[in-house]
């Protein structure tokens, strides 16, 4: 008869067996993240066109409004990085 292994042995062996790396067929549409990531007066005014090459393409309404997510831009790609999409730059356009 087999021996019985404690479950602290055998959840150490399945964890170490597990890596934790980022999906890469996520389920989480971009442009549902987008409007959770800004302040409430910016989420009318600004959407996710499409992403191309790691590159998010945003709609901005004015210019006023480009200035303020230009200053904001790399708080939004971390953010986007803790949930898990990886882009290397976001382009605002008017």
């Amino acid at each position: 008869m087999a021996e019985i292994e404690k479950i602290d042995k055998i959840l150490k062996n399945v964890l170490n067996g597990v890596k934790n790396e980022p999906d890469k067929n996520r389920n989480i549409d971009i442009s549902v993240i987008w409007t959770r990531l800004l302040d409430e007066n910016l989420r009318g005014k600004c959407y996710v066109l499409f992403e191309k090459e790691k590159n998010l393409y945003v709609k901005v309404e004015s210019s006023c409004l480009l200035s303020v997510l230009r200053i904001q831009k790399k708080n939004i790609i971390n953010k986007l990085k803790e949930i898990g999409f990886y882009y290397n730059d976001i382009k605002f356009l008017i």
